[in-house]
Order: C-alpha cells, then structure tokens, then sequence
C-alpha cells in the first residue's frame, strides 16, 4: 500500500518566524542602540550625568519606539533595509531631534542636550548600519550560484527588477554577471550589486569579458532593430538572446523571470510590426457575409481568426482539406463537431461545387487564400500550378460575379513582380483576371501582393526551426540571397485593410520594410534558441531569384496614400485569352509568353535565352526583367 501524503503543518507548526517576533527584536535592536550610544558618549567624552539622566534616556528610547511603531518601523510593513523603512527611520529621528532641541529651552537639561543630540545620531547611524548588514546576509544566502550567466540589456526600472529578482532567488535559471545601457550617465552604475559594464556596440566584448551565455532584452516594448542588433553582433553558436513583455503586454502586472521569452518572428524580421486601424476592418466585415476560400492554410485560418473577432454576419470557411477545416474550428470555437453550415468542403478547381456554395451561402465578400505556393513544387509540376492558381482563381471570380459579390480580395505573392518562376507567373495571371473582372462589374476586385510569411506552414523559419531540432544542417540558398518577410497577423491585417480602401482593379503591394538576408535570418534563429548549427549553402532552385522584387519594370506609375502599402495598375486579361484548365503545357508556355510580358518581349526573350548570363555557382538563368522559363519542367 502506497505510504499516504504527510498532512501539511498548521499554523502553529511552522518553522518559520512570526512577523511580530521579528519586529519585537527589531524593537529592542532600536532601544539597545539608543542606550549603547549614550553610554558609548559617556565613555568617549568622560561626561558624568545627573539625575537628569534617568529621565532623558527613558524618554528617548519611548519616542523611538512609540514614533517607530506609528510609522510602520515595527509592524513588518516594510522590507529590512529598504529605502522606504530607511525614509521612515529619518522621519522618526528628525522628530526625535526636534524635540531633543526643544528640551534645551529647559535651564536643568541645557547643558545634558548637545551630548544627548549627539547621542542620538550614533543611535541613528548604529541603527541603519544593523538593518544593512542584516540585508546584506540576507541577499548573500539568496544569491544564485546554478543558473546560467546572462548579461541585461537595459539599466532602467523594467531591467533592475530584473536583476533585482535574480539576485534574490536562490533557483533562479539565471545569474545577472553585467549590465549594458546605452545611456553614458549609467556607466559604471551598480545596480542590486551588478555593474553596468558597457552599451549595446560592445556586448560582444562584454559577453567574452563575463563569460555570459546569453542575453536578455530588459527594455520595456523594445524595437526590434534593438534584437537585429544584437543578434547581428553576438555568435549565434555560443550566446542566445531572449527579451520580456512590456507591462501592458502582462496586463500591468510584475514582470517575473517565467515571462522571460524567446525572441518572436518580429524580432527576427528586424522591424516593428504594421499595425493598421481595427475600425477600418471593423466597417469592411461587421454585419456582412465573408467567405475565405483556402480557410484552413495558414493565411486563410488568421484571417478567419481576425474577420470573427469583427461581427460579420457569417463567416464561410472554404477550403478541400477536412484536417485542416477541422483544426480552425478547434482554433475558433474550442470545439470541432464539424455540423456548421457555415464550413465548406470544396475545391476551387471544381466550378460546380463553388457555384453551389455561392448561390447557397451569397456572401457580400469574397477574400481568396487558396493556392498552391510551394516554389520548387510548381517549377517540377507547372500544370499543377495552372490549374489551382489560375483556373481555380478564374472559377472563384466566375462565381463571385456571377451571384453579386459586392467586394473580391485575390491575395498575391511578391513573386508576381517580374516573374521569373512558374508560381510568380500564375500568380500574376491571376492577378490580370482580378483585374479584368473589377472592370467587367465596377465593384472594387483587388489584388494584395506580399512577401514571405514567416511562420506559415512550409516557411524558411519552420524549416530552419524543424533544422536545428534535428541537430542541423541549416540550408541556405545563397550567402546573399535575401527576401522580404511578414509575420502572418500582420501580413492578414493589412490585406483586410488594403481590401476596405483599394479601389477596382488595383493591386495593392504591401510595404514590408527592407529584405532580410535568409542567412542571417539562420543565424537569428539560432541564437535564438541558443543552439548551434553548421550552414550549408544549396545553391539557388530553378525559378528562384537572388533578391526578390515588388514591382515588375512596367509598374512605374504606382502610389501610396496611406504609408503601408503601394498601389499599381495591372492591365486586365479576358478569361477568353486563357487556355482551359487541361491544356497542354505547350499552350500553357505560350500564355505565360504571351500575357506575362507581352508578345514582343517574350518572343525578343525566347531569341535571347541562350545568351543570357547565369547567376553563378547556381546555374539559374536571371533575365532582367525578362521571362525566363528555362527552369521549368516542361516536359
């Protein structure tokens, strides 16, 4: 039989001390200090007290303890030591002194005072020097000695609590060794015993200098050029860096060292994430019927997630995968019974099953996620391609006029710009059938282009993350090869945003700061883990470009009103222009050929391809601008 639970002690069992037999010994610390310093004046001074003395001492020693007790010195309010015990210990002497003073009025004290005042400050003194030093042993037991060495970057209120928390937890997972501030007036501070050893340019030296394994962001709401920063600085392989929430972020609450975090995907892109105005969504959806298509990819779910949060009438969630349908439910409603009306089990490449769900369901808005975007898969399989991305957009648009949808949002990819790869082409496709039909209906039909999401399923941060669990390799395409990034609520929010303001017929191309080398990206992630992996470099894949694009070279005449994004005119395409979904990939080639770049460039590009120079090491042929389609598998 398993030996039962010791019961838990009661009160009267507990070994620690009372508060208020620690605050009656504090009490009588107070009272022997006020007598060990007069007799410590007589002795030094060789004064002879009179009868006086009887009275005066008494006196003092009553004050001290009946003022101290009123102001919270003896009633364990207060921590030992503390500047606001120590304020109060002021209080309580500068009151003590007064009426010492005072007391000099009296003929038979006048000459007893100025001895028994100076008294009275060795007293003080005595008094503070003993709520120190028992401080001080205090914090010696409770310093860390197991927990990793970081260095705090960050000598304001939110990093010396911080430090202050680690100093006096005996578990902490962590051991404060330096401090680094930016600010020259807190150079060479001591801060709860830590120094502040140098600023953020040199934690590098600092880190060497103490040994430190990692660093920790104690700014509150820190930029995020801060992280690149410091990431960019440090050894990925040795030292790793995590930050804190702001308080706000801890609803006002402490922070504490469990709320210690990794760096998140917005850290790693280096930038502050765009956060537009909810009310611009809110009047976009509220009362109104949406329908996401693709609604259980990573893109299509955030967006459910966000739309429901803004009272449509109905959101329908569209999309072929089951698992995937089944899981947003889960994410939505904490339940996944899979009998909502409101979920849609179809494929965008059958017309007749989304003519079913249009007529059925009549949404007022249609936002459009679903697609095939896996580069290298479409480049071996570019019919695939054709067939989702192209006709599975152009059933969608059919649909959508067809049963009166008042607003249609065709999310694009930045890989649309200057096409090079076999899913940039279909996606610009789509783009011009977007195109053609907001001038066929009126109604504002827009396309969103955006770069890299990191985080989405099958993104560069989910590899390199699945990478180093697997002990690495980290594999890169290129040294050089960099990419534009957004984090998946902000890349949802500013495609509801562009679909509430863009107006017919235009593409809007999101604004997503400067791109981001994927190496150094690699080497973000793995401080951020604080593991180490070799990178190795692959060589750039048929249809990939060195640095990716935002606009083709004819999308010159673009603008941008609201500061987050930019807005170009695509030229529109009749649906008749298009072969049918099973042409041949001859036919296919020829309408990239013929619509991507026109008739006169692509064949002036198909002359020229053999002469075009190769990016090297890689073998990819780069066209300038030009369509290239020497990559792509054909055959």
């Amino acid at each position: 039989m398993n030996d039962l639970p010791a019961p838990l002690p009661s009160a009267g069992d507990s070994p620690r001390r009372r508060p208020y037999s620690s605050a009656l010994g504090l009490a009588c610390l107070d009272g022997s200090a006020l007598i060990v310093s007069w007799f410590l004046v007589v002795s030094l001074f060789g004064r002879v007290w009179g009868g006086e003395f009887l009275l005066l001492l008494p006196t003092l020693v009553i004050g001290q303890l009946g003022l101290g007790y009123l102001l919270s010195l003896y009633r364990n309010r207060y921590q030992l030591g503390s500047d606001r015990e120590l304020r109060n210990q002021g209080v309580v002497a500068a009151i003590l002194f007064t009426g010492t003073a005072v007391m000099g009025a009296v003929p038979e004290y006048r000459e007893d005072i100025p001895w028994l005042l100076l008294a009275l400050l060795f007293a003080q003194g005595l008094m503070v020097f003993v709520r120190q030093l028992v401080r001080v042993l205090q914090q010696l037991r409770l310093v860390p000695v197991a927990g990793e060495p970081v260095i705090i970057v960050g000598a304001g209120d939110l990093g010396a609590s911080l430090v202050s928390q680690m100093m006096a937890d005996p578990l902490s997972p962590y051991r404060p060794v330096a401090i680094i501030d930016d600010d020259p007036t807190k150079a060479r501070q001591l801060i709860h015993g830590v120094p502040v050893r140098g600023t953020t340019s040199s934690v590098a030296e600092v880190v060497a200098a103490s040994h430190a394994a990692g660093v920790i962001v104690g700014i509150a709401d820190a930029p995020a050029q801060v992280f690149a920063s410091l990431v960019q600085r440090l050894e990925p392989e040795t030292t790793w860096v995590r930050a804190v929430p702001s308080p706000l972020d801890m609803l006002s609450s402490d922070i504490g060292l469990s709320d210690i975090r990794d760096l998140d995907v917005t850290d790693l892109i280096g930038r502050p994430a765009i956060e537009p105005e909810s009310d611009q969504i809110s009047r976009l959806v509220e009362g109104r019927t949406v329908l996401v298509t693709g609604a259980g990819g990573s893109i299509g779910s955030e967006l459910c997630r966000i739309i429901s949060r803004h009272d449509p009438s109905r959101l329908i969630m569209l999309d072929r995968d089951e698992s995937e349908l089944h899981a947003l439910c889960m994410s939505l409603e904490g339940r996944a019974l899979m009998d909502s009306p409101d979920l849609v089990l179809a494929d965008i490449r059958d017309p007749q099953a989304l003519d079913h769900a249009f007529a059925k369901h009549k949404p007022d808005i249609v936002i459009h996620a679903a697609a095939l975007k896996h580069l290298p898969m479409l480049e071996s399989y570019p019919a695939e391609g054709w067939k989702t991305n192209v006709h599975g957009s152009l059933n969608v648009l059919r649909a959508a006029r067809k049963h009166g949808v008042g607003r249609f949002v065709n999310i694009s990819t930045d890989k649309a710009a200057n096409p090079s790869s076999e899913l940039g082409r279909s996606k610009f496709v789509a783009e011009r059938l977007t195109a053609h039909y907001a001038a066929a209906t009126g109604l504002p039909y827009v396309s969103v282009r955006f770069g890299n999401v990191l985080g989405s399923r099958g993104s560069v941060l989910i590899s390199f993350a699945d990478q180093i669990r697997r002990g690495g390799p980290l594999t890169v395409t290129h040294p050089d090869v960099t990419r534009f990034f957004m984090a998946i609520p902000e890349a949802c929010l500013l495609v509801l945003r562009a679909a509430a303001l863009g107006g017919s017929g235009q593409t809007q191309v999101l604004d997503m700061g400067k791109p981001v080398r994927i190496v150094d990206l690699a080497k973000r992630v793995m401080a951020l883990t604080g593991r180490s992996c070799p990178i190795v470099y692959t060589g750039l894949r048929a249809g990939e470009k060195l640095h990716e694009e935002l606009f083709s070279p004819d999308e010159i005449d673009r603008t941008s009103d609201n500061g987050v994004s930019w807005t170009v005119e695509v030229s529109p395409l009749d649906p008749a222009e298009v072969p049918t979904p099973g042409a041949t990939l001859e036919n296919i080639r020829d309408c990239y050929l013929e619509v991507v770049d026109g008739a006169d460039a692509a064949l002036a590009a198909a002359e020229g391809l053999a002469e075009l120079p190769a990016v090297e090491a890689t073998g990819v042929s780069q066209t300038a601008g030009k369509l290239d389609l020497a990559g792509t598998s054909w055959s």
